[in-house]
């Protein structure tokens, strides 16, 4: 799979589709600052993000994530009864989408995806899967 050149106005754009929230990763980074600073960095973000298209390579300081326990329920004594909450950079955030999005399209181009595939799909959930199971 060859995946295009990211551009600036694609950078913005997935930026701008944030949520804004104002939680951030372990660089402690927020949404809403990269939104209200789209438009200066897109630029250097789209440079690295087609380095990291170009060469394969995830760089490392996005695979780290802030790990935080959830409380499930029940006795808040047993660490049993908490699952643990990544919160990723909002960077990180930004070139999954783009990848997705890249991911999605080849995958549709070359028809690979049945109809049966509902995860992951626009339109597609497990209530569809479970109407057409039934």
């Amino acid at each position: 799979m060859f995946a295009s050149p990211v551009t600036g106005n694609e950078v913005e754009n997935v930026i701008n589709k944030l949520k804004g929230k104002s939680s951030a990763g372990f660089d402690e980074i927020p949404e809403v600052l990269v939104k209200r600073c789209s438009h200066y960095i897109s630029k250097p973000l789209t440079h690295v993000f087609n380095l990291s298209f170009r060469f394969g390579i995830f760089p490392d300081l996005m695979k780290k994530a802030k790990i935080s326990p959830l409380f499930k329920k029940g006795n808040k004594q047993d660490i049993q009864n908490y699952r643990p909450t990544a919160v990723l950079s909002v960077f990180t955030k930004i070139l999954e989408k783009i990848m997705y999005d890249r991911l999605l399209s080849f995958l549709k181009k070359f028809n690979i995806l049945t109809d049966e595939q509902n995860g992951f799909r626009n339109k597609k959930s497990t209530e569809t899967a479970l109407s057409h199971f039934y």
